[in-house]
């Protein structure tokens, strides 16, 4: 199947199934010539039971879309659109919805084609983004049918990666991210878990201070006229487990009833109470950004269900 450069892999928080839908948001790299976009199974499956069920490629050369499947061991049902493939290289949001008996698929809110399926949707467990990408920095897995969730499904310009998922969160369920930082050495990086009710409303403000050393935890919940304030932070007693800035590096978030647990590189940093309660079923998926001249860039992220307590759960950062 021929090797190009990983950007992103995720697996998905909810099995796949009609009236889910994906928006994908990143940027070319000057002078490419290809990225691809595959959903699949495991690329832990052995070679005869691996199979995409979509594979979309953006093809600069021949300036086309190209549609397609892997099943059997080799790719099948081909079809080409033209496409002006410049695009490309300003912003892009490419979106895919999962509605009955086919893909539909449009670019910058463009409608591109409608693609069968022709294996079933809940076996299409990850999403592998390769090629001549520059980032990454939305990765929305959503549902718009039977109900829209979340229920506000936006991108802000100042986020430098969004995932969004298709389900209420439960105790033992955890995120864990890859990413690596660029820019400013003395910069933050910062971290929401916002309520899926009201965007403005971070039941988790996670921030990273290079400039300080510090890992801040608090909220933005504390009503104040129309808007909010931060709550109380806590600070004081982690470690700043970020010795090199520039290394990659693996974040866990375990929730659990009341709160988040979080960990780094396999080392369990903190455990945030939620400061709403009874919050858990409202929290929604990551919200991350650079300050200061920081840049983060998300490479990968995986979704595990552990038991309510998500005991050892830090393991799955190492």
């Amino acid at each position: 199947m021929g090797k190009v450069s990983q950007v992103f892999r995720s697996n998905f928080a909810e099995h796949l199934r009609f009236g889910h839908c994906f928006e994908i948001c990143g940027k070319a790299k000057e002078g490419a010539k290809s990225f691809h976009i595959s959903l699949g199974t495991d690329t832990l499956a052995s070679e005869e039971n691996f199979k995409i069920g979509l594979h979309f490629v953006a093809d600069f050369e021949a300036n086309q879309i190209i549609l397609r499947k892997f099943l059997n061991q080799k790719w099948c049902e081909e079809e080409c659109y033209d496409c002006e493939t410049s695009q490309f290289f300003q912003e892009f949001r490419i979106y895919i919805a999962l509605a009955d008996g086919k893909f539909h698929l449009s670019i910058n809110g463009q409608a591109l084609a409608c693609y069968n399926y022709s294996i079933r949707l809940s076996l299409l467990t990850v999403i592998n983004i390769t090629g001549d990408l520059e980032y990454i920095r939305q990765m929305d897995h959503r549902k718009y049918f039977p109900y829209i969730w979340p229920p506000i499904q936006i991108l802000e310009d100042r986020l430098q990666f969004s995932a969004d998922v298709p389900m209420p969160f439960e105790s033992g369920n955890v995120m864990c991210i890859s990413a690596h930082l660029e820019g400013n050495e003395n910069g933050r990086f910062i971290v929401h878990l916002r309520n899926i009710w009201d965007m403005e409303r971070q039941e988790l403000h996670l921030s990273v201070r290079f400039d300080t050393r510090t890992v801040v935890r608090t909220s933005k919940t504390i009503v104040e006229e129309e808007h909010y304030s931060f709550d109380l932070e806590d600070a004081g007693d982690i470690e700043f487990p970020f010795a090199e800035f520039s290394a990659p590096f693996k974040l866990a978030f375990g929730f659990v009833e009341n709160s988040v647990k979080i960990a780094k590189d396999g080392v369990a940093l903190c455990q945030f109470v939620f400061r709403t309660p009874n919050v858990l079923p409202f929290v929604g998926g990551l919200k991350i950004f650079g300050i200061d001249g920081v840049h983060v860039k998300v490479s990968e992220i995986e979704y595990t269900k552990l038991d309510a307590s998500c005991t050892d759960f830090e393991n799955l950062s190492q």
